[in-house]
């Protein structure tokens, strides 16, 4: 045993180039020539770490721009960039694919999917406004697309294949990057927690798009005979009268990790069906919901599950899936490390699930610890404050990993809400209609976010950067030069010391920044390349407008790289254009009150809390949606109330991605959406003409 971990210690030295622990820079010593950054993270583990050097502690302040260019779409490309063989490709809504060369960024092809959304479901039309990636395998780069995996050949941008996984008539989409492994791509789905089918995860063969296995993730209706018993066990943990329309579909919407040493396949599968009203009384663990599943990745056969949040109601579901090799009580431990949605980083047994240990990252209100079992210990104390929000504090962006350091940095946030009970239709409170609102401007609540360096054996932090007024950041990048990249909504990317977090460089690259940069080496030099723009191609940026993306930074979208000596000029920032006067007079306070739960997620005293999740694309202050093609209400609301209701009940821009409602929406409801979007226009307009006010007085 101690050969061998002494063998297993020389090939770790080996690879990461023997780090002197004095200075955390690695010795460059024979680096290869070139490198590729061919799969998400730069490993099956999703660590988002690199081995190279030579941008490092003592050089970053030599890193320059090498070249920029702009890109041909109108979404802000949030995927985490992909390098092989010289060509970056790059991920975006509607099926779309980019091929750069990565020395000069001159465009190789693009690729776009078709897209019918012939009787297409909500989640359909939503889902293709968003996208976090792409995934290469065996010579091919596969994106999603209307509930399909599409692989084009890596040379030519040509079709090699596609495979159906969901069926985008029903309640399903796919906005997430797929993952690979194994020589299979697995792809989860989402229904926006309110689908009545099952969720499930699929694995295609990367060779030929052929199925090859499903797993669902939560139990068929109590109605229909169990399809084994796995679901037999989990259909009594959801307690009795358990009906298909009340408890969600269990989404494995993003984060799905394949390990290739267990061959074991990581999902964190979504939250059910938020609202506690809406369970059974004697519900349990609701399996396989808020849980973390190991499957065998070959079959699809269940391996374990880690339940996290019993009976979620603040939906905190468990993304940020990583898996590392780590010392545990002084011997090398193959472990998931996990942070989710609900402020605590978990860190599990990755042959059995069982729980190792787990700390809050961040604070919390919901819970006041965990048990020897990883089990929440509920807050039953009165409090109005909900920290981590429903966004969570952390959310799918990427997290990375010091292996020579068993660090694990964090991208976090702190967005306190209000619990409060809903507004009622004759209220004349048009701020927030729904039973939790953001708190801002409180100073002992305050909203930021963080970049945290997480000890993971210890379950405390090393330290802390705080990121005032901008919650809404990129993932992460580490490398063995003793450096973390992150970018900003407002543009920046910066780099920060490894080990005491302090900033070592920073650029503004004139757009807002969502997706984690990647770095490869390039005929002996190497490069930092990440994608910026309007950041609105995530669900959570486009909700989050005011935080995701500043309006100088919602600028086109476009690849950017960088190296020592770099040299070429930055692109502007964007020009803020003052909002302009609503051509609608205001409407009726009351029934704009009305139309803003329409608009967001339904007050309780209309219709029984009627909505149709409108901010889901347009955002949730008014419709201010940070691009793509989706329009910022707050700038173009509607001028004519036949014309809108053409659109919303008609269908007249479905073409466009925007979705008919037709029969469900009644005229009433027409006239108070209407009149909501409009009062929400004149509110940003007089807001903007009061500050441009203010800064002439000044």
């Amino acid at each position: 045993m101690h050969l061998r971990f002494c063998a297993a210690a020389v090939a770790l030295c080996l690879v990461t180039a023997c780090a002197d622990s004095s200075n955390g820079l690695a010795d460059a010593g024979d680096a290869p020539a070139n490198t590729d950054w061919a799969l998400l993270g730069n490993s099956p583990e999703m660590q988002h770490h690199s081995d190279l050097v030579e941008i490092n502690r003592k050089t970053v302040e030599k890193l320059g721009l090498a070249w920029w260019v702009e890109m041909p779409t109108v979404y802000g490309l949030v995927g985490n960039p992909l390098v092989q063989d010289g060509v970056v490709f790059q991920g975006g809504p509607g099926g779309s694919i980019f091929a750069n060369d990565v020395r000069t960024g001159k465009q190789l092809w693009t690729f776009q999917a078709d897209y019918d959304l012939t009787n297409a479901s909500f989640q359909a039309y939503w889902a293709k406004q968003f996208n976090r990636g792409l995934a290469l395998a065996n010579g091919k780069a596969i994106i999603a697309a209307n509930c399909k995996l599409i692989a084009v050949d890596q040379k030519t941008g040509r079709k090699v294949w596609e495979a159906q996984s969901c069926d985008p008539t029903k309640q399903y989409a796919i906005s997430a990057a797929p993952r690979v492994g194994g020589g299979l791509v697995f792809t989860g789905n989402a229904c926006l927690d309110i689908g009545t089918g099952r969720g499930f995860v699929d694995a295609f063969d990367a060779e030929t798009g052929k199925h090859r296995w499903r797993f669902y993730t939560v139990p068929e209706e109590s109605s229909k005979p169990q399809d084994s018993p796995l679901y037999e066990m989990a259909a009594k943990t959801w307690g009795t009268g358990m009906t298909a329309a009340t408890r969600g579909c269990g989404s494995v919407w993003d984060s799905i990790t394949y390990d290739p040493k267990l061959g074991q396949l990581y999902i964190g599968v979504g939250a059910a069906f938020a609202s506690p009203e809406y369970r059974a009384p004697d519900a349990g663990d609701e399996l396989f919901t808020n849980s973390i599943v190991a499957l065998d990745a070959e079959t699809g056969a269940y391996k374990w599950h880690f339940k996290q949040v019993p009976h979620d109601r603040w939906n905190y579901e468990p993304l940020g899936i990583m898996v590392a090799d780590i010392p545990i009580d002084g011997k090398p431990r193959r472990v998931v490390l996990n942070v989710p949605k609900n402020g605590f980083a978990y860190v599990l047994d990755a042959a059995s699930g069982r729980f190792i240990s787990g700390t809050n990252y961040t604070p919390v209100t919901w819970a006041k610890g965990l048990d020897a079992n990883g089990r929440p210990i509920l807050n039953t104390e009165e409090n109005p404050i909900s920290l981590p929000s429903g966004w969570g504090a952390h959310n799918w962006d990427p997290l990375a990993f010091d292996p020579r350091t068993s660090t694990l940095y964090i991208p976090a946030l702190s967005s306190p809400h209000v619990v409060a009970s809903s507004v009622s239709p004759e209220s004349s409170d048009q701020q927030y209609s729904g039973n939790m609102r953001p708190l801002v401007g409180d100073p002992k609540w305050p909203t930021y976010a963080e970049l945290v360096a997480w000890d993971p054996i210890k379950g405390s932090a090393k330290w802390r950067v705080r990121h005032d007024g901008m919650l809404v950041n990129s993932g992460l990048l580490h490398t063995a030069g003793g450096l973390v990249f992150q970018g900003f909504a407002d543009g920046r990317l910066a780099a920060y010391d490894s080990a005491t977090g302090k900033q070592l460089w920073s650029r503004q690259t004139g757009g807002a920044i969502r997706a984690a940069p990647s770095t490869v080496m390039v005929d002996g030099q190497q490069y930092l390349i990440v994608a910026t723009g309007n950041g609105a191609s995530t669900p959570s940026a486009s909700m989050q407008a005011r935080f995701a993306s500043t309006p100088a930074a919602g600028t086109p979208p476009r690849l950017l790289a960088f190296k020592l000596g770099g040299s070429s000029s930055y692109p502007q920032i964007g020009k803020l254009e003052p909002v302009p006067m609503p051509r609608v007079p205001r409407q009726d306070a009351r029934l704009a009150a009305i139309g803003e739960g329409l608009f967001t997620y339904g007050h309780a005293g209309y219709e029984n809390g009627k909505a149709y999740h409108c901010l889901d694309c347009h955002g949730d202050d008014g419709g201010a949606s940070v691009g793509g093609r989706v329009p910022n209400l707050n700038r173009r609301p509607p001028t004519d109330l036949a014309v809108f209701k053409a659109i919303v009940q008609g269908g007249a821009l479905a073409p466009n991605g925007m979705p008919g409602f037709h029969d469900e929406m009644t005229d009433a409801d027409v006239q108070a959406l209407f009149a909501y979007i409009v009062n929400e226009a004149w509110r940003a307009y007089e807001r903007d003409a009061s500050s441009a006010a203010r800064s002439r007085t000044n």
